[in-house]
């Protein structure tokens, strides 16, 4: 009994932290802030279950809420990522098809069979745990195909919170095939995990401030305006190359679309995801990619750099190392 108490403190810590900012991001107006609330506060659901299994018997329909909880995590992590790098921040509705097996076990969870003599029980559970790492590999396909054009924080953001939900699963999955032989040790897992994702959080200057402050809450611009905006700045990116003034402004490119400096800078905020320096940056980089790769190894680096519109060597080499984690040395080596 002892041991089932301190195993409940233990994960009480974990819950708490969970809840607290599934509440926080709940309260935030973004949607991408708000699938990530929901993902805590489901996520813990999930495990309180597994504590509460440790001292009472549990009614049928609470148990099966637990696994509702469990089947809801896949999707919300998936969702959570591709609101993240969508520019479309308004919800499509086709997306709430994700939850249908989670919906299926809250409606009928006073009829579903979850106990650990049923046979039912043990194939279904067998399918919720693949349900939940299919969801893991869409997520880091997700990750591996667009999270290159996000800042760098946030793509180590998005890969801790994927880790730490697969880790969980691990441990359950485990448990399931008697390999940990300790039920008790998925909701330590997890108070392990959520704490060690909090504190990586808010040791990083950004993750929390790209994800929590709205610093356009009194912004007059649709989405729809918004979308067309940024995609007026992406036309002039593209065709007229104003990245290779060395010293573009935001006051430039606003003029140049016919819109505010402050619209240019939301528009880029949002539906960017980064600020204004990175996105130049970006386009910078692919052009000085370009003609590393085109140029013979014998161009200098430092002719590159200004050509691709930087104004200094040490910039250029620390933001094409920190986009593509090579150095322009390395990257000409490999692509040349």
């Amino acid at each position: 009994m002892l041991n089932a108490i301190l195993v409940a403190i233990i994960s009480s810590f974990g819950l708490g932290l969970s809840f607290f900012f599934g509440l926080v991001f709940l309260r935030n107006k973004k949607l991408v802030n708000r699938i990530l609330g929901l993902l805590l506060i489901v996520f813990a659901l999930r495990i309180t279950k597994s504590i509460l299994y440790n001292f009472v018997e549990l009614p049928l329909f609470i148990k099966n809420l637990g696994l509702a909880a469990n089947l809801a995590v896949g999707p919300f992590l998936y969702l959570y990522g591709y609101y993240l790098l969508s520019q479309n921040q308004s919800l499509k509705r086709s997306h709430l098809l994700h939850f249908t097996p989670s919906l299926f076990y809250v409606l009928f969870g006073q009829m579903i069979p979850n106990s650990d003599d049923s046979i039912f029980w043990y194939i279904s559970y067998q399918l919720i745990l693949f349900q939940s790492y299919i969801y893991l590999g869409m997520s880091m396909y997700l990750y591996l195909k667009k999270m290159k054009g996000i800042q760098k924080e946030l793509r180590l953001w998005y890969v801790r919170l994927t880790f730490t939900v697969g880790a969980i699963w691990m441990c359950y999955t485990l448990i399931f095939v008697d390999i940990l032989p300790i039920y008790s040790i998925g909701p330590i897992a997890y108070s392990f995990f959520i704490v060690l994702l909090a504190y990586l959080g808010i040791n990083s200057k950004r993750t929390f401030n790209l994800s929590l402050t709205s610093k356009y809450t009194t912004s007059k611009l649709t989405p729809e305006k918004g979308k067309a905006y940024f995609d007026a700045i992406e036309d002039v990116m593209k065709e007229r190359r104003l990245y290779l003034n060395p010293e573009l402004t935001v006051t430039a490119v606003a003029e140049t679309v016919g819109i505010s400096s402050r619209n240019v800078s939301e528009i880029i905020n949002k539906y960017g995801n980064q600020n204004f320096a990175s996105y130049i940056n970006h386009y910078r980089i692919e052009e000085a990619k370009s003609l590393l790769r085109a140029r013979s190894r014998k161009t200098k680096i430092i002719s590159v750099a200004l050509d691709a519109g930087f104004n200094s060597l040490s910039t250029f080499n620390v933001a094409f190392k920190a986009i593509t984690n090579l150095t322009p040395s390395e990257y000409r080596a490999t692509h040349n």
